[in-house]
């Protein structure tokens, strides 16, 4: 008897992986070559559950994209009312990141009046910079990284728009909150918009130089009606992979935006990159986030950068524990020493192995700051604090987390 089993094509990295994550994959991307739209339409004829797609399309912020794909080349396949649970969502987000860009616009220029450099990243800048449609990648927050000598002007400057910091620190606390090596952006908040003003892209590897020179020799993109500062592309990369990576790669939207800057900038200049992850002491994070999205999203990469990345065991290994839980249906959350060990094996070397395990365990943070409001001859009361606050939450176990 002839089967009427649909054949499904697989790439390597998708053996032993349900259609539903499989199906997943190959939507993940803005603009799918040959095999992955065959691969698309394939998966979607087979008896699917959609009920997973949604999920975990929902868990990595991967709706828009998933309703994009879908809809151009399996439109047949998809259930009525999955396509109408697609389309609500693409709705809601469409005009959701209208009105976050709008609102960013609207920063922008009440720095700009102030005579404040900003530069936007991740949120509605990436979006148009790696899609170029503001509804095709979720996000929620708007992050401008600043100098850090206009961080009070531009506090001042955000006030005057209706925003307030999201914690409202005395004096002296936000003195010693803006002097911690551990803080690296503030929040502050309108009718649940949330805007972050970096000084750091990152508190222990920043990417950027944050040179006078530096700001001057940045280029711009279009945005609304006007321009907008932006990152270089090698600089971009090393910041949403170290991003990424520090976050253990749990949104697979991540690896769609380092996917797509890869494939809409063939000529990057890795020398550089290699050379500024060295400096960092991340280069096992950089090779992380590039082995996560070659496997799965078939990211194109040199042919001496796949060399570099098959020499770093360390992140191989990494990369195989992540991929192997990625689409579990209700992952497990680990508790405080298995975050931990999780956080230590990011960290090249002992010593930043011992460094990073130290400043969890006593550098205070706004958990202890906001909570324990003490006056600045009792600041050093705060290493305690910390310490005897995460044996309590913890009970004894747990340095794992840094908040």
């Amino acid at each position: 008897m002839a089967s009427n089993r649909v054949h499904v094509p697989t790439q390597p990295d998708q053996v032993g992986r349900g259609p539903e994550a499989a199906l997943l994959l190959g939507c993940a991307r803005l603009r799918p070559e040959a095999e992955p739209r065959e691969r698309i339409a394939a998966l979607a004829a087979t008896d699917l559950d959609w009920e997973l797609v949604h999920r975990l399309a929902a868990r990595h912020g991967l709706v828009p994209l998933l309703h994009r794909q879908l809809e151009a080349l399996a439109p047949a396949s998809l259930p009525r009312p999955v396509f109408v649970e697609l389309w609500a969502h693409h709705e809601r987000l469409r005009r959701r990141n209208a009105a976050l860009a709008d609102a960013l616009t609207a920063v922008l220029d009440a720095l700009a009046a102030a005579g404040i450099p900003a530069l936007p990243y991740k949120g509605p800048a990436l979006a148009l910079e790696l899609f170029d449609d503001l509804s095709l990648r979720e996000f929620g927050d708007l992050d401008l990284l600043l100098r850090p000598r206009d961080l009070p002007a531009a506090q001042a400057a955000l006030r005057t728009l209706g925003y307030a910091p999201e914690f409202d620190l005395a004096p002296d606390l936000e003195a010693a909150f803006l002097r911690s090596p551990a803080q690296y952006h503030l929040v502050l908040a309108r009718e649940g918009l949330r805007v972050e003003l970096h000084w750091k892209t990152d508190p222990d590897y920043p990417v950027e130089a944050g040179t006078d020179a530096w700001w001057a020799g940045l280029g711009t993109a279009a945005f609304g009606a006007g321009r907008i500062r932006r990152f270089p592309p090698q600089e971009l990369l090393l910041v949403l992979a170290l991003h990424g990576s520090k976050h253990h790669w749990s949104s697979l939207r991540w690896l769609v935006d380092v996917a797509e800057l890869l494939r809409g900038n063939p000529d990057l200049d890795w020398a550089w990159v290699w050379r500024r992850a060295g400096e960092l002491r991340a280069t096992r994070r950089l090779a992380l986030g590039l082995l996560l999205a070659e496997r799965l999203l078939e990211a194109p990469l040199p042919e001496d950068v796949r060399r570099r990345l098959a020499a770093n065991p360390g992140a191989t290994r990494l990369a195989d524990r992540l991929a192997a839980t990625l689409f579990d249906p209700d992952p497990p959350i680990p508790g405080a020493f298995a975050r931990l060990r999780r956080d230590l094996a990011l960290h090249e070397g002992l010593g930043a192995k011992a460094a990073f395990t130290l400043h969890t365990l006593f550098a205070p943070s706004l958990a202890e700051w906001t909570r324990w409001p003490l006056p600045r001859s009792l600041h050093v009361l705060y290493v305690p604090l910390r310490l005897g606050r995460l044996v309590f939450k913890h009970g004894g176990g747990a340095a794992g987390e840094r908040s």
